[in-house]
């Protein structure tokens, strides 16, 4: 009986080979200490831990201050309106896309999406060029009218994160635009009900869950933004630029920590209720056929193409702005032809500095991502369920609060890492794992385990099969986790900010920190730089899915 039991067992839990064991143990510490660590971390130390206290003084201190609480509430505003903008426009500019077959509606997609390829905050260095004290357009206005206007403050930090934040809430609402059955808009129509009426009553209830998901992403975005506001925020608080100052002005890593936790709880939540709440509840009507979407009747093709215009036309706009202030002296002022501004040689070191930060960061966060994958699809380890969370959880993280959590842990003995290359490239790395472990089991669960089982039966051991069978399957996942971790990264500001040194200093954080002290010129031609390395990744990126049939 013991011995029937014994053999139940052995078949419940495969045996993991010692090799597979020992890289589960090593990417479960690292996991914690990198994701979960930090994040408690800063959780902690908001309740007083390691100054030698346990207290809840601080958190009275966020109540009782009205600087602070006008924080929350200035973040939590932005959030909302920029969402409820972001989502507004999204839609009409999704189905203007996917229902026309025109040249110009491909044209207008790439011109949505390409606020993806620039750091968060150029959009504020645009608007300071036209709206800006001595901005293009205010100094047209105050010329004509006499009147003088300003976009720093509130409504200037709403304004960067719609233009910002646009591309993301565009590209769910519009895949699930397209996978949407036209046979069903179809079927309305034949039943009488005007276009219209079957947009609003079948097309946006199908793709009711995307715009949901697209809605709670855009919102931790723009709760957690940081750039924006200490750019173009003028003077007003927010909870991710205030906790930054905090830290770097003050020292108070305590307060810092409260309104990292504050910043950190809808993340959470969101996190949590996309993860169990709405993975099962996709699209219910899926597109398998080879129907085409239908066509707009011109009263509501003219409706969503000039809401898709007037965003089109602003965005480019914007880059627009941005590439003639690289290449003039002072926008607006001194337009004559230059490139003086390019030849910062702090700048080029620091996109040197960038370049090499984030391949490595990328190398690490697709290797160690699909090799997570393997080893939770293929070997069944121990907890592999929450390995996954960590992994994925990362990614949900406020880059203002890993980077508080950064500098708790490493800032000191016995990890003293504050200030390193290498630090750079492990927060990086660990805050995108989730995507090389999201590319690896995606691809791991199209191929067919039979493959490695010939591999066995022909006699190649378990590494060997990994190495000649299991790996050159994974390639493509592992290049398309690599280049967008890459291309990210390169364009990440919000968490390695907190960790860089005068020696260390990276291209996203320079031009930052350029904007900040009003040198226009030389933050645009930085920015425009960095975006032509961004554009080469995306096309290197739409290549290897072009030849890999991999989504991305």
């Amino acid at each position: 009986m013991s011995t029937l039991r014994g053999a139940i067992k052995a078949k419940a839990r495969p045996r993991i080979e010692p090799g597979f064991a020992v890289a589960a143990i090593i990417i479960a510490a690292l996991l914690i200490l990198f994701i979960l660590a930090p994040v408690l971390a800063v959780l902690l130390r908001s309740f007083g831990v390691g100054t030698g206290e346990l207290t809840f003084q601080y958190y009275a201190q966020f109540f009782q201050s009205a600087s602070y609480f006008r924080a929350f509430i200035n973040s939590i505003s932005a959030g909302l309106i920029s969402t409820s903008i972001i989502i507004m426009i999204s839609i009409p500019f999704a189905l203007y896309v996917t229902r026309s077959k025109s040249m110009l509606s491909k044209v207008y997609r790439g011109i949505g999406l390409l606020p993806l390829v620039a750091p968060p905050f150029i959009f504020s260095l645009a608007l300071i060029i036209l709206f800006g004290r001595r901005g293009v357009v205010t100094d047209w206005i105050n010329s004509i009218t006499g009147l003088e206007i300003s976009i720093y403050g509130f409504w200037g930090v709403v304004i960067a994160q719609v233009l910002g934040y646009f591309p993301v809430a565009y590209m769910m609402i519009e895949s699930s635009l397209r996978s949407i059955n036209p046979t069903v808009e179809n079927a309305s129509q034949d039943l009488g009900a005007s276009q219209m009426k079957t947009i609003r009553s079948v097309t946006l209830p199908l793709a009711g869950t995307a715009i949901l998901k697209a809605g709670l992403i855009v919102f931790v975005m723009a709760l957690a933004d940081f750039s924006n506001p200490l750019i173009i925020g003028g003077g007003e608080s927010f909870l991710a630029s205030d906790a930054f100052l905090l830290v770097t002005g003050r020292q108070n890593l305590e307060m810092a920590a409260v309104l990292g936790v504050f910043l950190i709880m809808p993340s959470l939540l969101v996190f949590l209720f996309q993860t169990y709440l709405l993975k099962d509840h996709e699209t219910a009507s899926t597109n398998n056929s080879s129907a085409q979407n239908n066509p707009l009747n011109s009263k509501v093709k003219s409706f969503v193409f000039s809401i898709s215009t007037l965003m089109v036309l602003f965005i480019s706009l914007m880059f627009i702005m941005v590439i003639l202030g690289a290449f003039v002296q002072i926008i607006g002022i001194n337009n004559t032809f230059t490139l003086s501004h390019f030849s910062d040689q702090s700048g080029w070191n620091f996109l040197w500095n960038s370049v090499v930060v984030s391949f490595f960061a990328a190398l690490i966060a697709s290797g160690l991502g699909i090799l997570q994958g393997y080893l939770s699809v293929r070997k069944n380890i121990p907890a592999k369920k929450f390995l996954e969370f960590i992994a994925l959880f990362g990614l949900a993280v406020p880059g203002t609060v890993m980077g508080i959590g950064y500098v708790l842990i490493f800032n000191g003995p016995p990890l003293f890492l504050t200030g390193t290359v290498l630090l750079l490239v492990l927060n990086m790395a660990f805050r995108k794992i989730g995507v090389g472990l999201e590319s690896g089991i995606s691809n791991l669960q199209q191929i067919d385990k039979s493959m490695e089982e010939a591999s066995s039966d022909l006699g190649a051991g378990p590494y060997r099969t990994i190495w000649r069978v299991v790996v050159p399957l994974l390639t493509p996942a592992f290049m398309a986790g690599f280049v967008y971790t890459f291309m990210t990264a390169m364009v990440s500001v919000s968490s390695v900010i907190f960790l860089i040194s005068p020696g260390n200093n990276l291209a996203a954080a320079y031009i930052l920190n350029l904007a900040d002290q009003a040198a226009i010129g030389r933050a645009s031609a930085m920015s425009f730089i960095l975006i032509l390395i961004v554009l080469a990744c995306m096309g290197l990126l739409k290549f290897i899915e072009k030849r890999s049939k991999l989504s991305v």
